[in-house]
């Protein structure tokens, strides 16, 4: 999940309509949010789908949009959920 998560925040830092991407602490604190999620839900384990669950909650409000894609209505969740949908979900084998 580790590299699942550095995949997704590494892919906003690289997003064509964000001015900054999340920092690494963004990448801890969705782990942090996963992890508590999969608690919650009583696994001791992280699946994928926590990851994209939160994804948006926690990331969105540590993106910078390009002031042109402000100017037309995107959307940092928007980002989110293209990343989310373009990032392969890690497999066990």
């Amino acid at each position: 999940m580790r590299a699942y998560i550095a995949d997704i925040v590494r892919a906003t830092r690289e997003h064509a309509a964000l001015q900054y991407g999340a920092s690494p602490r963004a990448s801890l604190g969705l782990m942090r949010a996963a992890q508590g999620m999969a608690g919650l839900n009583g696994r001791p384990f992280v699946l994928p789908d926590d990851v994209k669950q939160l994804a948006a909650p926690v990331l969105s409000h540590r993106l910078i949009l390009k002031e042109e894609e402000r100017l037309r209505g995107a959307e940092t969740r928007q980002v989110v959920e293209d990343v989310i949908s373009r990032i392969p979900v890690p497999v066990s084998e």
